[in-house]
């Protein structure tokens, strides 16, 4: 009876390939640092790997990872700067970033060169799971 969940197994994985997807590794896009923005026209995302705008916080996610010129990680941030608090919420919610990415608050955005050195010499004690924990801005 086994071999026959083996031969399954086999059978399903030549038909439909493996359960991950592929990647050209001189295309990946890993974001350390995310910026985001609420502005009279929606919001707006930038990262050192580019920006993405959009009327709200997932339209901007995929303005981004559409314009950019590979394939875009938000899973990989550090930190994550928000200027407007009422984009917190929305990004939380929408599971892009990472649990443990650090959580500021700036007036606005700035030049994203050099800022996660910067920031990560200055730690935060604030976390998305902090957030998504306290569950007051959700």
């Amino acid at each position: 009876m086994k071999w026959a969940y083996a031969l399954a197994a086999i059978v399903l994985t030549c038909v439909f390939g493996l359960p991950f997807s592929e990647y050209d590794t001189a295309s990946l896009l890993p974001i350390r640092t995310i910026q985001a923005a609420r502005t009279p026209d929606g919001v707006k995302i930038v990262s050192e790997v580019g920006q993405g705008v959009g009327k709200n916080w997932n339209d901007a996610v995929a303005n981004l990872r559409e314009n950019a010129s590979g394939e875009v990680f938000f899973e990989t941030a550090e930190q994550v700067i928000f200027c407007s608090r009422t984009l917190i919420a929305e990004a939380v919610r929408s599971g892009d970033l990472r649990p443990s990415a650090q959580v500021y608050y700036a007036k606005e955005l700035c030049d994203p060169e050099g800022l996660n050195e910067y920031l990560s010499a200055h730690e935060s004690d604030l976390t998305i799971a902090d957030l998504r924990a306290d569950g007051h801005y959700l």
